[in-house]
């Protein structure tokens, strides 16, 4: 597999080919509650799912605002996964940082290319409390 730090390289580079096999990113807000109807908070998990075609791996990168450097997989666990037979592939993100977030995946399609696809807008992350099950999530 190519290095994570070239594959989050191509970022800024990459555009999905027509016919692309990402067809869906969804981050669940969870039970996180705050000063905005969107609130997301550091330290609290947030379950994302993928829709693509079965069998496809893909690699979850967490971008800061717009600069491509601040990809970072870190914050996934696990950050490479495998579309099951429903092209369905589930990971679960904890932001370690506040600001703009851009979720990124990458789709494997040999060692040295990949197809980059990302939410169109960024989310915003907070100061969060974890609180168990919940999690508040301060400005």
């Amino acid at each position: 597999m190519a290095t994570l730090s070239a594959l989050a390289a191509a970022i800024a580079f990459a555009a999905p080919q027509a016919g692309a096999a990402v067809t869906s990113i969804r981050v669940e807000q969870g039970q996180s509650f705050g000063s905005s109807a969107d609130a997301r908070g550091t330290g609290c998990s947030y379950p994302i799912t993928v829709l693509t075609e079965p069998g496809r791996e893909l690699i979850v990168l967490d971008q800061i605002g717009d600069d491509p450097k601040t990809a970072d997989h870190k914050q996934f666990q696990p950050n490479s996964v495998v579309a099951d037979a429903s092209g369905t592939a589930r990971t679960t993100w904890t932001p370690d940082r506040k600001g703009p977030h851009k979720i990124v995946v990458l789709e494997l399609l040999n060692e040295d290319d990949a197809d980059v696809y990302t939410l169109r807008n960024p989310m915003n992350v907070g100061t969060g409390v974890n609180l168990g099950p919940a999690c508040a999530v301060l400005p």
